[in-house]
């Protein structure tokens, strides 16, 4: 079943195409990497994926709903990008805590620092988000990206600033999520990652699919 279908996407932002002519699909519970070099459109390929961002032409389909006509966001899709939707004056903890009451408090407060704990921070830290490392930083984003336990998970560059520990964990993070059933799509300039990982790779360059 697909459950993500791009059809002719383009846009263009200040009389550049940042996105051209782009289709692919995605089906349930696999794991798609998407490779490409900076500016290459990949974040931007998600951001559509998620509703943020408002093609010029084409369309999104998540779950069987067209994104901006049926729905203005995606449902059940959860992201870790560029530290988008976390709070730097408020603690780890806290920035799970709100993302659970948007959520309708689906979480106990032992599950919050339970996760915390799994992606590798102290669920009990009360250091603020702006004291981080860019590696922590990286890590409350997956923490924030799984919390909501979403069918379709897309992380954007979550190998950035992570060792070769780090990236360990996240191969065991990303294939645990793959036996849940969940959808990943994960983006990295790390191409031996993505192949490692990845059930099909798409590659991007120039906001086209090559």
């Amino acid at each position: 079943m697909k459950v993500i279908e791009l059809s002719n996407v383009s846009k263009k932002l200040k009389n550049k195409s940042i996105l051209d002519n782009v289709s692919f699909s995605v089906e349930a519970g696999i794991i798609c990497g998407f490779s490409g070099p900076n500016g290459s459109g990949k974040s931007m390929i998600f951001k559509a994926v998620l509703g943020f961002l408002n093609p010029d032409t084409g369309s999104v389909i998540v779950n069987g709903k067209s994104i901006r006509k049926d729905e203005l966001f995606a449902k059940d899709v959860s992201f870790s990008m560029d530290n988008e939707g976390i709070l730097e004056d408020f603690s780890a903890k806290r920035n799970l805590e709100l993302i659970n009451i948007l959520n309708n408090k689906k979480q106990t407060a032992s599950n919050i620092e339970a996760l915390l704990d799994y992606v590798g921070l102290k669920g009990t830290d009360t250091k603020k988000v702006k004291e981080f490392s860019l590696g922590m930083k990286k890590r409350l984003s997956l923490a924030c990206a799984l919390i909501s336990n979403s069918s379709i998970i897309i992380l954007d560059e979550p190998t950035n600033a992570l060792d070769d520990k780090g990236k360990l964990f996240l191969k065991e993070l990303i294939f645990n999520q793959k036996k849940e059933g969940k959808t990943v799509l994960i983006s990295s300039h790390d191409r031996l990652f993505l192949e490692e990982i990845s059930d099909r790779i798409i590659t991007i360059s120039e906001g086209r699919i090559l």
